[in-house]
């Protein structure tokens, strides 16, 4: 297994730290965190680091 990025590490902690409590739950070891309310599914990703940074994106669906 490759050795994750530092970056990867502290943008992994920061959002277990602070989506975890809100009910998102992390897709296995991606960057995907799901909060699925049965009716509606609200989606948050961490893009991968291009230089030093993340880009995020959140999104919903109603199903």
């Amino acid at each position: 297994m490759a050795n994750r990025s530092p970056v990867l590490r502290i943008i992994t902690s920061a959002a277990r730290d602070s989506l975890k409590p809100l009910g998102l739950a992390q897709r296995g070891r991606s960057r995907l965190w799901i909060d699925d309310h049965g009716w509606w599914l609200g989606v948050v990703e961490f893009t991968p680091p291009r230089i030093a940074g993340s880009g995020l994106y959140v999104g919903a669906m109603w199903l």
